[in-house]
């Protein structure tokens, strides 16, 4: 049965890693914040720049309703957390009013560091239709490469689509390599 339940509260979070979670514990307290793993029966909440941990025995639900996501739309501002074959990476999303659907996939292959920050344009169908990696804030070992790969990243996004949202809506998109 935790077995199943796991398996079952994994394959959820693989399809909303970018969207805010409720956690509810059985203890009453409630943490708010991006589920970014299960392990070894352990569930990690990035909770505000805050990482904590709580065995799943002490977990009593886990909301992934677009209620909370909406939320995190309206700062604009949402951050995915994965492991990839080749390093940790962190994606930074700024786009006021927009969720993002479809996350990219990251592979580098490289041991270049840095943050690339890349200007993006959307549709009001969440189709990028504009990236421009070197924003302000942009530094790294290897400028060429990592921005190339951050633009082909950034083309992979695909946000909500809202067809009474304007023509273009212009964001950022910030990657951490």
């Amino acid at each position: 049965m935790k077995t199943t339940t796991l398996f079952s509260i994994f394959s959820i979070l693989s399809v909303s890693a970018i969207a805010q979670h409720s956690v509810s514990l059985k203890s009453g307290v409630t943490v708010k914040g991006y589920v970014t793993g299960i392990a070894a029966g352990v569930l990690s909440i990035d909770a505000d720049g805050k990482m904590m941990s709580y065995k799943v025995d002490e977990i009593k639900t886990i909301d992934f309703t677009a209620a909370a996501a909406t939320s995190a739309s309206e700062s604009g501002v949402m951050e995915q957390k994965f492991t990839s074959t080749d390093g940790l990476y962190v994606v930074k999303y700024k786009m006021k009013g927009r969720t993002v659907s479809k996350g990219c996939k990251i592979v580098i292959g490289t041991q270049d560091k840095g943050t690339v920050v890349v200007d993006v344009v959307i549709d009001k169908y969440g189709n990028v239709i504009k990236a421009t990696p070197g924003a302000p804030g942009s530094s790294t070992t290897n400028d060429d490469y990592l921005f190339t790969k951050a633009q082909k990243f950034t083309q992979e996004i695909k946000f909500d689509n809202v067809p009474t949202a304007p023509l273009e809506t212009k964001g950022t998109v910030t990657f951490t390599f």
